[in-house]
């Protein structure tokens, strides 16, 4: 029985994917785009250093969830063996020889991992609750006579968070590198994650927990790992043969989507941030928000402040965005996994020492005014 209700979704999704992919042929630059955007990168190369310009609460928060909703989606994909559509079709089993349906495939369909759940999705939804709620939150905070307390305005929020998920699910159909029902459980268990995490208090981080944090992923990815391959004959990189073997371009195969490549990214983060909390953030005394409060005065000074932290925050995320362009050795891949724990890390400890250095600048500044 669940092999027919799997069997239906696949050819329901294929369907819907075939439909998308004639409909919106069009824009398939933008929906690539859109599948950019959403990569789980970002949100340790853009959606972290944001917030954590504005709140060291919500910027702490977004990276610790940002750790946790991409290694529990890496430990659904392997518990769950999840195919994906650009290799489904292929599978002789389900189709005969040239009766598969057609499916386009494009430069970032080829993803190595198992389908379900997607983790795009996943990630995305899991860090923008985080962000979305402190935005909700500052703006019910405001005065009863300001405009922030405007329901239109507070709905905003989430309107537009709503979109967001709504584009990153369909431009993961339009590749062909997902079907409907993992996009829909990644988007699930994301809001799920970043609701429930949403409630940590970032004054109950420590520099040991932290560790003990990086090691546990480390530990348990490997040990599932191990137990599945060993225990249960299952290989867990199953995934990664069949998107080299049906791939139309071996040249769009990349093991930065391989599961220990994410790994390697949230074990780093994690001793990062024990880093930071043990020789950075006892430095930084009482600054909770940031440049927060400078930005929502009307003052000359407050002005300037603001201009001041636009002006930082394109330095800062240009230079984390800048190190996607590092070249890595791709083999040995234990060597690749190592320099992405070490630049993961390192990451972590340089946004978070930045931003720790320009808001004691600010506050500086604010008092010589």
């Amino acid at each position: 029985m669940p092999q027919v209700v799997m069997l239906l979704l696949h050819l329901e999704g294929v369907s819907l994917i075939q439909w998308l992919q004639t409909t919106f042929s069009g824009f398939a630059e933008l929906l690539l785009f859109l599948t950019r955007m959403g990569d789980p990168r970002h949100a340790f190369l853009v959606y972290f250093p944001l917030a954590l310009v504005f709140s060291r609460s919500v910027g702490l928060r977004t990276l610790l969830v940002a750790i946790i909703s991409e290694w529990t989606n890496l430990i659904l994909k392997w518990m769950l063996h999840g195919e994906r559509p650009f290799w489904w079709i292929k599978d002789p089993e389900i189709f005969e020889e040239g009766k598969a349906p057609h499916l386009d495939q494009y430069s970032l369909t080829c993803e190595t991992g198992p389908g379900s759940p997607s983790g795009h999705c996943m990630v995305t939804a899991a860090v923008l609750w985080v962000v979305t709620s402190a935005l909700v939150s500052d703006l019910s905070a405001a005065p009863s006579n300001s405009w922030k307390r405007n329901p239109i305005i507070r709905a905003a929020p989430w309107l537009i968070y709503s979109l967001i998920l709504s584009a990153a699910g369909v431009s993961r159909l339009f590749i062909a590198t997902h079907f409907p029902h993992q996009v829909l459980f990644g988007t699930a268990v994301g809001i799920l994650i970043g609701y429930v995490f949403n409630r940590v208090q970032v004054q109950s981080f420590r520099p040991r927990m932290c560790m003990v944090l990086s090691a546990g992923l480390a530990v348990s990815a490997m040990g599932l790992y191990g137990i599945l391959l060993h225990l249960f004959s299952v290989d867990p990189s199953w995934s990664i043969k069949k998107a080299m073997q049906w791939c139309a371009n071996p040249e769009w195969v990349h093991l930065g989507t391989t599961p220990f490549f994410s790994v390697a990214r949230d074990s780093g983060s994690s001793l990062g941030l024990a880093v930071a909390l043990h020789s950075i953030l006892p430095q930084a005394g009482t600054m909770q928000n940031g440049a927060h409060n400078s930005l929502n005065g009307s003052s000359s000074e407050g002005r300037t402040v603001g201009v001041s932290t636009v002006g930082f925050l394109l330095f800062l995320l240009s230079l984390t965005l800048s190190t996607e362009y590092w070249v890595l050795p791709q083999e040995p891949q234990e060597l690749l996994y190592s320099l992405v724990f070490i630049k993961s890390a390192f990451l972590t400890v340089a946004v978070i020492g930045l931003v720790t250095g320009f808001s004691k600048l600010v506050q500086k500044k604010q008092k010589n005014w």
